[in-house]
């Protein structure tokens, strides 16, 4: 009882030398937060008078929680209150004369800490109590509805209070391990940054020096994991996060509770053993100046040394960048640690430690030491695979209808996206591995090869024998249960286009990269066949449905590069799903639109689907492959003239009209019979990029069909396109004023 008694005299004492930070902490969350709801709710209680719609009062409903919840000048003033009552209530320890003082009372030192602890966490906390109680009142006294049910305000209050008290607890800890004030905030951004520029160093020197680094879905949870964990200031800003989205579990804020314990055990343990006569000095502890210091200067020199070398790209500049990273921070911090500019090499050796261990870790990045851009398994060790060919697939939907709400708190249906990379991921299994490997090995040369000559030299010498970069993503499923993701930038030569071809044309391919390869009958609502923005809904039965989705999936299954290269879509076709057609009809019943949810999950027909096209006519749909009857006018929009030396007078009298952002309208049937056979509907085209199509450079087509043609949304009249060089002739080409730039540069 008299232990007690004793504290309580204490933490009073300790209050009245503090009035200060009282009075600082009682205007800074009234003026953050009492004042601002003030004016709120007068403002809400004004309209509210004049009347208000319902989406209004939804409005306002989320403007008066966001004040008593995530409120961020409010967590901003914890923050900083955290670091002024631990600076405010341990700053005697930095004061020799205030140590002597403190120290002889005839107390016990685990009271006097007890004494300013608790303060630092008591009175904040009552003043935030008070403050948040008073704010959500005048929120309640509205009377508006939907609020308060949810507990909003105090599960906010001990969320903030409980990372409040880990901060503070860090910030003591930092007083504890100094001597002076300034060195103690520099400590205290230490220990809430540090962590976080560590994972993000790593990360970036992953980036930076492996090429082959693939980032995929897990692999980002890791890295954000690491970051979560790694300071108290970053795990607090993800809690915020996850509160916001209703993802905070309770065993997630025990773990916070047990770590502040922990944090307040060690503060004490400091504050027990802290030599009296480290007052003054920039560390308490000798021990922990070294250790510090090679922390700090190792990161900063890599980092010094990444920026030289991306500036340079020569590994003479990033040496260079290294050395300076590293004599300058443990040049620093030998002057904070004596307070003496004649003490910049006190620890000359230390400073010649890190700098070679910085060298050799920017070494082992620019040579690869490491072996992980060069790694490559037996092909005996694989037992599958997964590859995803740069961008060629990407009008491919993936994902699948959400709920969601938006900001005013309505629900909505949305469309959950994944990438392709991650569908693939998650659904490919290519076991005939051989055609994989081979072109994981061209990666892995390829890559060497940038090495070895340097990316300048190599960008020069490699533009004389290759025409482009195939970017591939390859996973590989190890016997031993190991995945692996490696990303290769491979010269596109005969080579590498034929193992591409092989990957392409394999079923298992097709399976893993195609969503509708997996759908069954029973999984589709209905089929609608589109043509040039012509949608045909299909009136289909199940057994009809199984039928076109049956031959649908054998012609995808069966199409080849070979037929890529040569043909085109003439149309698209949706087996729409159960789950997307409900997301439909959601929108349809409250006549809110779709959120363009209807034109998601096309997929190409191709002339030779010649299965499908049957299906589709059976269906009662029409299938007609664009002609010049179906054009009523083809209207060129020109970038520049053509002007060859061999243009005849009247083909430089013609050509006169080919002015750049003049538009030519060509509406006779000899012009649509020409220019037609050479039109691609860039819609099509966009679905095929093996297409091998040369377009005129310096005009831009748009056709007007002579049909009116309604799509759900709006009447179309007409679509884009290009014009294929390949399907004319030269006269024909110059007769319309059409030219590539390659022609251009060469007259």
């Amino acid at each position: 009882m008299t232990s007690r008694n004793l504290c309580f005299k204490l933490m009073r004492e300790d209050i009245k030398r503090r009035v200060w930070t009282i009075a600082l902490t009682i205007l800074s969350l009234v003026f953050t937060l009492l004042v601002p709801v003030a004016i709120k709710t007068g403002a809400y209680l004004d309209e509210l008078s004049r009347g208000y719609s319902v989406y209004e009062k939804q409005w306002w409903l989320r403007e008066l929680k966001s004040f008593v919840g995530v409120n961020g000048m409010v967590i901003f003033i914890l923050v900083a209150l955290s670091v002024v009552w631990a600076v405010s209530g341990f700053r005697y320890l930095h004061n020799s004369r205030q140590v002597d003082f403190y120290h002889s009372i005839p107390v016990k030192r685990g009271q006097l800490f007890l004494a300013s602890y608790l303060n630092g966490i008591l009175i904040t906390a009552a003043v935030y109590f008070v403050i948040q109680g008073l704010s959500t009142a005048l929120i309640l006294r509205t009377g508006i509805e939907g609020f308060g049910g949810d507990g909003i305000w105090w599960k906010m209050y001990l969320l903030n209070m409980m990372y409040y008290i880990m901060l503070y607890t860090t910030t003591i800890i930092a007083m504890m391990m100094t001597g002076n004030i300034v060195v103690a905030l520099l400590g205290t951004a230490v220990f809430n940054g540090y962590g976080p520029a560590v994972v993000l160093l790593v990360r970036g020197y992953q980036e930076m020096w492996f090429h082959t680094v693939c980032e995929t879905a897990k692999n980002s949870m890791v890295w954000i994991r690491a970051v979560n964990y790694s300071s108290p200031f970053a795990n607090y800003m993800f809690a915020l996060e996850d509160f916001s989205y209703g993802r905070l579990g309770v065993w997630r804020m025990t773990r916070v509770a047990v770590i502040t314990v922990v944090l307040a055990v060690l503060a004490y343990a400091l504050y027990r053993i802290r030599p009296s006569e480290s007052a003054g000095k920039a560390m308490a502890f000798k021990r922990t100046e070294s250790p510090i210091k090679i922390l700090i200067a190792l990161p900063v020199a890599v980092v010094f040394g990444i920026l030289f070398y991306s500036l340079r790209s020569t590994v003479t500049w990033g040496i260079f960048g290294v050395l300076c990273g590293s004599v300058i921070t443990c040049c620093l911090m030998e002057i904070i640690y004596h307070f003496d500019f004649r003490k910049l090499f006190a620890r000359w050796i230390q400073m010649a430690a890190c700098g070679a261990v910085s060298v050799l870790l920017i070494l082992a990045g620019i040579y690869d030491w490491y072996g992980f851009d060069s790694w490559l398994p037996k092909a005996t060790s694989v037992k599958s695979a997964t590859v995803t060919i740069g961008y060629e697939e990407n009008w491919v939907t993936y994902g699948k209808p959400a709920t969601d709400k938006d900001y005013l708190g309505r629900e909505r249906t949305i469309w959950s996206y994944e990438s392709q990379r991650d569908y693939q991921y998650r659904t490919m299994e290519l076991t005939d591995v051989y055609s994989v490997m081979e072109l994981a090995g061209k990666g892995v040369r390829a890559n060497q090869e940038i090495r070895r000559r340097g990316s300048q030299t190599w960008n020069r010498w490699s533009d004389e024998y290759y025409s482009g970069w195939k970017q591939c993503v390859i996973g590989l499923r190890l016997n031993n249960g190991k995945e692996v993701f490696r990303k290769y930038t491979i010269p596109a030569d005969d080579e590498t286009k034929a193992l591409i071809a092989a990957i392409h044309d394999n079923r298992e391919y097709k399976k893993g990269t195609y969503p509708v390869m997996s759908q069954t009958s029973a999984d589709t609502a209905a089929v609608y066949f589109q043509q040039y923005d012509q949608v045909q809904a299909l009136e289909t039965n199940e057994e009809e449905k199984a039928r076109l989705l049956s031959a649908y999936q054998k012609d995808l299954e069966e199409l080849t590069m070979a037929v890529r290269e040569k043909e085109l879509p003439i149309g698209t076709i949706q087996f729409r799903t159960v789950e997307l057609q409900e997301a439909v009809d959601y929108y349809r019943d409250r006549d809110q639109g779709d959120e363009g949810l209807e034109n998601r999950c096309y997929y190409p027909v191709y002339p030779s689907f010649t299965r499908t096209i049957q299906a589709v006519r059976e269906a009662g749909g029409q299938v007609e492959e664009v002609n010049a009857q179906m054009i009523a006018q083809i209207s060129l929009r020109y970038k520049d003239v053509y002007e060859g030396e061999d243009m005849t007078e009247d083909d430089a009298a013609r050509a006169q009209a080919f002015y750049d952002d003049r538009e030519i309208v060509y509406d006779q049937k000899e012009d649509i019979d020409t220019l037609s056979k050479a039109l691609i509907f860039m819609d099509y085209y966009n679905m095929n990029p093996y297409y091998q199509a040369d377009f005129a450079d310096n005009a831009h087509a748009t056709v007007t069909f002579a049909q009116v043609r309604v799509s759900p949304y709006s009447i179309k009249h007409s679509a884009d396109c290009q014009i294929d060089f390949n399907r004319l002739t030269q006269e024909e080409a110059k007769m319309y004023g059409l030219r590539r730039y390659m022609e251009e540069s060469s007259d």
